[in-house]
């Protein structure tokens, strides 16, 4: 039986409250593509590079993609279709997505997802996975014009320290997220298989296509296989 707060939280009201915002992330990705199409030629571009970008991106987003829909499953059954759809589109993490919504829940007094939790309880849980992202919203809009200004006082305007810095940068994000999964070991942690396998799947087809550097079609779904195959493995020990 459905939950009483549920019946509002997928009420029409909150479809029709929702969907403005959806709409406009779709805007959103439009105008970029478009922007990004009409001044491709102007630096250089040529419109088959600027293709098979897209075609690379198009693929590359499957595997991040099914994530947020497999992690809407669960936002689905605690807050409802329209603010799980909602966040999931602004955000896309599930991560910080339920957490929020659960703590704030819990300090309304409630459990999120039972009987006990009130409308209080999940009107207090959508201003709190709302605003608490506020804080990526401000930095980008405030600082990001002056990351250019910050990077070149930092490698001297070298290029060569440019590439290195952004690619260090990228590998210590992803090192970091990895560790947290990896670490403390435990050969019973699905998510550390999944890590490794991902690991391994992706360390392949690098082999591979440094044997094979016309391998279009590694270099286009190789990342989204390696996900799959880490996903797959990750399902499998969840479920042991």
């Amino acid at each position: 039986m459905e939950l009483e707060y549920l019946k509002e939280a997928n009420s029409l009201g909150m479809w029709l409250s929702c969907i403005p915002c959806v709409l406009l992330v779709l805007f959103q990705a439009w105008l970029f593509m478009k922007r990004a199409w009409d001044v491709g030629p102007k630096i250089g571009v040529t419109h088959e590079q600027m293709k098979e970008a897209a075609k690379s991106s198009l693929v590359a987003s499957i595997g991040p993609s099914i994530v947020v829909v497999s992690g809407m499953v669960s936002l689905l059954a605690s807050i409802g279709g329209p603010l799980a759809w909602l966040r999931l589109s602004v955000i896309g993490s599930v991560m910080y997505e339920l957490p929020a919504a659960d703590r704030a829940a819990t300090a309304a007094g409630c459990t999120l997802g039972t009987n006990n939790m009130t409308m209080e309880a999940f009107a207090n849980a959508a201003w709190i996975m709302t605003t608490c992202c506020l804080g990526w919203i401000l930095v980008s809009a405030l600082f990001a014009d002056k990351m250019e200004t910050f990077r070149d006082k930092v490698t001297g305007g070298n290029m060569d320290a440019v590439i290195a810095l952004t690619a260090g940068g990228g590998v210590g994000g992803f090192g970091y997220m990895v560790a947290q999964r990896c670490l403390p070991f435990n050969l019973q942690s699905a998510d550390m298989w999944s890590a490794v396998v991902g690991f391994v799947v992706m360390w392949l087809f690098n082999i591979y296509m440094k044997k094979k550097p016309d391998a279009k079609w590694a270099q286009q779904f190789g990342m989204t296989i390696a996900m799959f195959c880490g996903m797959v493995v990750g399902a499998f020990f969840l479920e042991v």
